[in-house]
């Protein structure tokens, strides 16, 4: 048989480019078309210095699952940024901006379910040592997931955090939240049938997620909603789609709706909060915990 050596070799160096290119940690890792800033400067960043950077924020208007879409994010190395819980009950409560520049963030995005007639957590909450909530049976159907930390960082897990769920004991902080999107590259396939299948699950509401990536970042992100032609906002099996087009491994669905707000030191709210009916950066509702990110 005769073998072509030339041809083997251009396929092997043109297999070996696209591995590479893959594999590459300054690859471009941000949806076409966003608009792309430097956390620490605000400065405005083109895609392949942003793909280099260790912290970025951006925005995206785009067509997205057949719809307009509209959304946020934040990108950090976790080396460099240490996440955290920050919680705020009843009377303390407040916007996300006025709670990160309370505890000297520089970026932040809104927690877990809460009730909203007196601002008290409905998951399971644990900050800095201390449980400030628990998972009511009424949060049970989604609540399948937490983020847990230690002293060195934090993992995303598929903990199903109910009501006597004690695992939490053994982490210095913790978040219930839920559904779980994806779990160790594993993605969560939601069927109808699930409690609040048509409200929660299917239909298209504002949502919000936190993630991390093979390459070491922590993701904060937001997707606006209930905007009729700037926002559809997404179901949760849009939204795990959209974790899969970021490349996360791991993501966490957090509270949505008008909760949903990502802010950033430099830009304030970045996203469009729609408690106030505009399309605008106004809308924030009042939270009683958050997820927040500061510079090591």
């Amino acid at each position: 048989m005769q073998v072509n050596i030339g041809l083997m070799r251009r396929t092997f160096l043109f297999a070996f480019a696209l591995l590479a290119a893959a594999c590459s940690p300054s690859r471009n890792p941000f949806p076409e078309g966003a608009s792309l800033y430097d956390l620490r400067t605000g400065e405005s960043l083109s895609s392949p210095k942003a793909a280099r950077s260790p912290a970025v924020y951006g925005t995206c208007e785009t067509q997205f699952a057949d719809s307009p879409q509209a959304y946020s994010f934040v990108r950090v190395k976790t080396a460099d940024y240490q996440l955290e819980v920050v919680t705020a009950e009843g009377e303390r409560a407040d916007s996300l901006s006025a709670l990160c520049l309370k505890h000297g963030a520089v970026a932040g995005i809104n927690g877990s379910y809460f009730n909203m007639r007196n601002l008290t957590p409905v998951t399971y909450i644990k900050d800095d040592g201390f449980v400030t909530g628990a998972t009511t049976l009424g949060e049970t159907f989604r609540t399948n997931g937490s983020v847990l930390f230690t002293h060195e960082g934090f993992v995303i897990d598929a903990t199903r955090a109910d009501t006597t769920w004690t695992g939490g004991e053994t982490w210095r902080e913790a978040m219930a939240s839920g559904p779980i999107l994806i779990d160790e590259n594993e993605v969560q396939v939601y069927e109808e049938g699930i409690p609040q299948w048509k409200g929660f699950y299917a239909k298209r509401h504002p949502r919000s997620l936190i993630g991390t990536d093979s390459q070491g970042y922590v993701w904060l992100v937001v997707v606006d909603g209930r905007t009729s032609g700037k926002a559809d906002g997404m179901s949760i099996a849009e939204l795990t789609e959209l974790a899969l087009q970021l490349g996360l491994t791991d993501a966490l669905n957090l509270d949505g709706g008008g909760s949903s707000t990502l802010w950033t030191l430099p830009a304030g709210v970045i996203n469009h909060p729609c408690d106030n009916g505009i399309f605008d950066n106004e809308g924030q509702r009042i939270i009683p915990n958050a997820l927040m990110l500061r510079e090591l």
